[in-house]
């Protein structure tokens, strides 16, 4: 939001608890990773984000990404291979706030999304997906993939994937990579393989 914010982050952040990494408020609790930070690409929104540790570590086994499982809990949302998540909760800022004032509103919000351990822990994806402002689910489709497969709901993930690979869903980024399991062709190389096209692999052998 303003690229001073991070000071003053970081002084609320004493004693609270909640680490600071950039201007986010981060933290790990019960395995899950949570999350307070200005709206990327949005002015006047802080908000409030959480996901299941689980969900990163089944995308890195998926695109086969080792040695990331002993990050930070900042890492889990400013990494580059992360499943993106919905926002469960918002507050408005004032264009005419402080940094101290902005940074006082995270604090709030941290605290009291934490205490409120029903909001963040197991909640509904499709549904917060659903919920959020703005209406941005094709930023959603890897997590929901990943999500189905901790559920143990292999057949959703199947048909996210089938949908995915067959340009039936509204995917403007995807991760990409090699199946380091499968056998080099004639000149040595493994040709790059999308996200939803690795999930499948990944259900395959597992």
């Amino acid at each position: 939001m303003r690229d001073s914010l991070y000071p003053a982050v970081r002084a609320v952040a004493k004693g609270s608890g909640w680490s600071v990494k950039r201007d986010t408020l981060v933290k790990r609790l019960d395995g899950s990773a949570l999350a307070v930070h200005p709206r990327h690409g949005s002015k006047g929104i802080i908000e409030f984000r959480a996901k299941p540790v689980a969900w990163d570590q089944l995308l890195w086994s998926i695109l086969q990404i080792r040695g990331n499982e002993k990050q930070p809990a900042s890492f889990h949302f400013w990494g580059v291979f992360t499943c993106d998540t919905p926002a469960l909760a918002q507050m408005a800022v004032a264009e005419t706030d402080e940094n101290s004032a902005i940074a006082e509103k995270m604090r709030t919000l941290a605290i009291r999304c934490e205490s409120e351990s029903s909001l963040w822990n197991g909640y509904d994806l499709d549904k917060a997906i659903k919920a959020e402002t703005p209406d941005e689910p094709y930023r959603y489709h890897m997590t929901r993939v990943v999500e189905r497969i901790c559920k143990g709901d292999r057949t959703t993930a199947g048909i996210i994937c089938q949908q995915a690979n067959a340009g039936q869903l509204d995917i403007r980024r995807t991760f990409s990579a090699t199946d380091n399991e499968r056998p080099p062709d004639a000149r040595g190389g493994r040709p790059s393989m999308t996200f939803f096209e690795l999930a499948q692999v990944w259900m395959s052998r597992n």
